[in-house]
């Protein structure tokens, strides 16, 4: 997969055309407003990193910064973090047209919960419906080992603010965290390294949350059959055809192939359970 590349429509790539949009945004520095369009002025598959932003401008390395998180928050940039093999290898840039909507100082989190569903009494087909984090909680304290479960009121509450945390800003479905808990629990490595929810919001040496970490784990031992079965593999990729219809394409080592290739190889399921999980990630 890419990684360090600007991602945004190809009928830009010959001239700067800027969406009006920001220009527009009351409350925005001139200076988060001014690396919008320079990044805008790139081809959409521009090599770019921090490091490139800020060689190319005056302003000191916190400065740049400052101005891509602020971009990054008020939604005209998305910074989309790229992973190989469960570490991560570095980032794309996916330029907005429009800001997300403002959040209000206070929001409620969504209200999920898991409970088991009547047809068995095991972990694995735990069942998340509609009620406040609190009463989900056990669900996920049971992913542990006794001594450190949280014991405590306050304990407790560490752990319910860890979730909602991971729902309100890291902007994850805590139905996706807990499958992605319980897997890493399973597995024997991470067994011993993931010991209590808390973990999930601190950052590894790279400064990445191991929430992100987990994840990209999880959806690698959970990729289709299909990235097995042809040979040579690199990625699979979407593409439109002629026609505007979204096509599954792949490239391995030695070629290109398109839809009609693959499927002398996979079947029509194959190919759509890849466009599912290439659209997910």
């Amino acid at each position: 997969m890419k990684y360090n590349k600007i991602i945004k429509p190809t009928k830009f790539d010959r001239f700067t055309n800027v969406p009006n949009y920001i220009f527009r945004h009351k409350g925005i520095s001139i200076g988060a407003t001014g690396l919008y369009a320079w990044m805008f002025s790139h081809r959409h598959d521009q090599q770019i990193t921090v490091e490139f932003m800020i060689n190319h401008f005056k302003e000191s390395k916190s400065a740049v910064r400052a101005k891509l998180n602020e971009l990054i928050e008020h939604g005209y940039v998305d910074r989309i973090r790229v992973y190989e093999n469960g570490r991560i290898k570095g980032y794309n840039y996916k330029l907005k047209a429009k800001a997300k909507k403002l959040e209000t100082e206070k929001l409620e989190a969504e209200n999920l919960a898991l409970e088991n569903q009547p047809q068995s009494n095991t972990n694995s087909n735990i069942y998340i419906s509609n009620t406040n984090i609190e009463s989900i909680l056990k669900h996920f304290i049971a992913l542990f080992d006794s001594r450190f479960q949280p014991k405590t009121k306050e304990q407790k509450a560490k752990w319910i603010k860890i979730l909602d945390q991971i729902q309100r800003i890291d902007k994850y479905d805590l139905r996706d965290v807990y499958k992605i808990c319980k897997h890493i629990r399973e597995k024997d490595f991470w067994k011993t390294q993931f010991l209590s929810l808390p973990k999930l919001r601190n950052s590894d040496k790279n400064g990445d949350k191991w929430i992100n970490r987990f994840y990209a784990i999880y959806k690698d031992d959970h990729k289709p059959d299909a990235y097995k079965k042809i040979k040579d593999l690199i990625e699979f990729k979407l593409y439109v055809d002629v026609d505007g219809q979204q096509k599954l394409g792949a490239v391995t080592k030695l070629t290109k192939l398109n839809q009609y290739n693959l499927t002398q190889v996979l079947s029509g399921g194959e190919i759509l359970e890849v466009i599912k999980y290439l659209q997910n990630e």
